[in-house]
């Protein structure tokens, strides 16, 4: 494409739209660009990324994206499973500190039967980053992608650290965890949302995914696109609709675009109420202030003696992970089915398992259950 990438900023600074080909075009040379660590890369981060929020994305540019990122994976997972395979996660950018939800919401909805993945990234600046919570507790989630494979299929469960597929992550972490750059990192939305829609290092093709501002809707379209046959894209609120978090919220309603089997995709409200629970507190789903903090409350989560709204802040959430894989007829049935696992010890088995079978260290989960 000559004069590629100044045509397309052209555009960007005239918040004129780009075709599905130009997002894919530039999005996949700035990618490249990153995993070699090309001296500009900010500078094109920040006009390509900054002028498609600054403009909102489409579904064509979003679509776009994912085939540019799809293009740079390193490999390809196969599992050999009966099951629907699930993943989960979310974009960032909460208004709140929460904290890690989708790495024990999996291990809970992989203890009450579905096959359920998470692959990961360090945290920018939070405490909470899937992986960072993941390592400290105990899980090896730099393993090779073979062991991700024997996780799968003997326990139905793993969190992995995605970089390992696609090798511009890292770098990307590096810059985004740097004093001089994260502010200006934390307002590419639009690369978010890329990230969002299209990381699937698993190659699978249902998922849960969270995003922190109202394009449910959007996201589930483009998911559609890329060949997704279920997934739910949703966004949660607290008391008011400026309280959001990437995750289904037990603090106010759920904003959820459903994506069928057949390629339909209704968008609905979502209450706690609707299921029978009490609206949850913010001070109780707010992250503690070190990975380590953060690793005892996932696991007191995990190991049934935590009662308060974090609990059920979890388990709404693992229930929706047991929904998409046809393990739940609905959200109500995989809450219920979520909470037995808790109850019976049958939760924290799995960490256990996950943990030994990652070649992690259990000696850090049992550091953490003798100090509780």
């Amino acid at each position: 494409m000559k004069n590629g990438l100044s045509i397309i900023f052209g555009k960007l600074s005239n918040c004129e739209d780009l075709t599905a080909d130009e997002t894919e075009f530039a999005a996949g040379r700035i990618l490249n660009d990153l995993a070699n660590n090309k001296p500009n890369i900010l500078a094109l981060l920040v006009a390509f990324f900054g002028g498609l929020t600054l403009k909102g994305p489409t579904i064509e540019e979003l679509t776009g994206m994912a085939a540019a990122m799809e293009a740079t994976k390193k490999f390809t997972f196969n599992f050999n499973v009966r099951k629907p395979l699930v993943t989960a996660g979310g974009t960032g950018g909460d208004t709140i500190p929460t904290i890690n939800v989708t790495t024990p919401a999996v291990i809970v909805a992989a203890s009450a039967g579905a096959f359920a993945l998470k692959s990961g990234a360090r945290a920018f600046s939070s405490k909470t980053g899937s992986s960072d919570l993941a390592d400290a507790l105990g899980i090896n989630i730099n393993t090779s992608r073979n062991v991700v494979k024997e996780c799968v299929e003997k326990i139905g469960v793993t969190a992995w650290a995605s970089g390992g597929v696609y090798p511009w992550m890292r770098p990307l972490i590096e810059l985004g965890s740097r004093k001089s750059t994260s502010t200006v990192m934390s307002f590419l939305y639009s690369l978010r949302l890329m990230i969002a829609t299209a990381l699937n290092p698993f190659s699978i093709k249902r998922q849960v995914r969270g995003v922190s501002k109202p394009f449910t809707e959007t996201i589930a379209k483009v998911l559609s696109k890329c060949g997704y046959e279920k997934a739910l894209v949703v966004l949660g609120y607290g008391e008011t609709e400026e309280t959001r978090i990437d995750e289904w919220s037990n603090l106010g309603k759920t904003i959820v675009s459903e994506l069928k089997l057949n390629g339909s995709i209704d968008t609905y409200q979502f209450y706690p109420e609707d299921i029978g629970l009490k609206r949850g507190k913010i001070e109780e789903i707010v992250a503690r202030e070190s990975h380590l903090e953060n690793a005892k409350v996932a696991v007191k989560i995990l190991s049934g003696k935590d009662k308060s709204s974090r609990r059920d802040l979890i388990l709404l959430n693992a229930a929706s992970i047991l929904y998409l894989s046809d393990e739940a007829r609905d959200i109500k049935d995989g809450y219920e089915l979520a909470k037995q696992s808790l109850d019976t010890g049958r939760a924290i088995e799995k960490l256990r398992q996950l943990i030994i079978l990652s070649g992690g260290q259990i000696e850090k989960l049992k550091s953490i259950i003798s100090s509780m």
